[in-house]
């Protein structure tokens, strides 16, 4: 009985350690970035709605909703480990619309995995 308990236990550890070593999922890191340009149009789409009359309020909040980019795609997405088998250092090629013009930057931000779920920190 003892080596079947010991023979359990390595394979629940190597289980537990390959199961929070993996990167996350492509699909799940896109979903992290759409999910942040989605907060910054509803703070812009809050701050429009708190514009009520008063025109100069209005004004900025038109000039600042153009200025708000939007997200059009993800690519080229690659994620290391860095600290823990929790964190990792992500790359991705994100191309943005900003007041018409559309641009790809090449970012980095790291993902966590805390609590069963991933979490963005650019």
């Amino acid at each position: 009985m003892g080596k079947f308990k010991k023979l359990a236990l390595i394979i629940l550890f190597t289980l537990f350690f390959v199961t929070y070593s993996k990167a996350p999922p492509d699909s799940t890191v896109e979903r992290l970035i759409a999910a942040q340009y989605q907060e910054g149009i509803k703070i812009m789409q809050a701050a429009k709605a708190n514009a009520d009359n008063d025109k100069m309020a209005q004004d900025i909040s038109s000039l600042m909703e153009r200025m708000m980019p939007t997200l059009e795609r993800v690519e080229n997405i690659d994620c290391n480990r860095v600290k823990d088998n929790r964190t990792f250092s992500c790359t991705a090629d994100i191309t943005q619309t900003i007041a018409g013009n559309s641009r790809t930057n090449k970012t980095i931000f790291n993902v966590y995995h805390a609590k069963g779920e991933w979490t963005l920190n650019n």
